[in-house]
């Protein structure tokens, strides 16, 4: 996967996104992104929400492998791209020592969605990608 230079989605797309995390708050909320790549851009067309299976959901997000499976699938399926993951954090919108981790096997779009302040106006929104042994934020476009 190349490094991007912006990842874009529509207002609706960015709202859906907002409603998973203030839904699961003070839980960590998650999904899979679905697009195309353009020009080193992210372009998503797609969210789906996902169960956050993790022991300890408010600390940590995990997607069970079967369904993350199914969903690759699906998502295959209907002409789209897998382009990464959104989850939430109960806190501020940068990556845990976890995320991190994760990261770096992972390779693709992560964005992360703060849920603290569930007002819409307020919740921030930030994309990352690791890329050649580094983490770079990525700009955000929503049209």
């Amino acid at each position: 996967m190349p490094l991007f230079e912006e990842v874009v989605l529509t207002k609706s797309l960015h709202c859906k996104m907002l409603e998973v995390a203030r839904k699961s708050y003070p839980l960590e909320g998650c999904g899979v992104l679905f697009g195309h790549i353009d020009n080193n851009k992210a372009i998503i067309r797609d969210v789906v929400e996902t169960e956050n299976s993790a022991e300890n959901p408010t600390v940590r997000f995990y997607i069970d492998p079967e369904l993350f499976y199914k969903i690759l699938i699906s998502g295959e399926e209907s002409g789209l791209e897998f382009l990464g993951i959104f989850h939430s954090h109960p806190a501020q919108p940068n990556p845990s020592p976890w995320d991190l981790e994760y990261m770096k096997l992972h390779q693709n779009v992560w964005i992360i969605i703060q849920s603290l302040n569930r007002e819409e106006k307020k919740m921030k929104m930030k994309a990352f990608q690791w890329y050649d042994e580094k983490l770079f934020d990525v700009k955000l476009k929503i049209t």
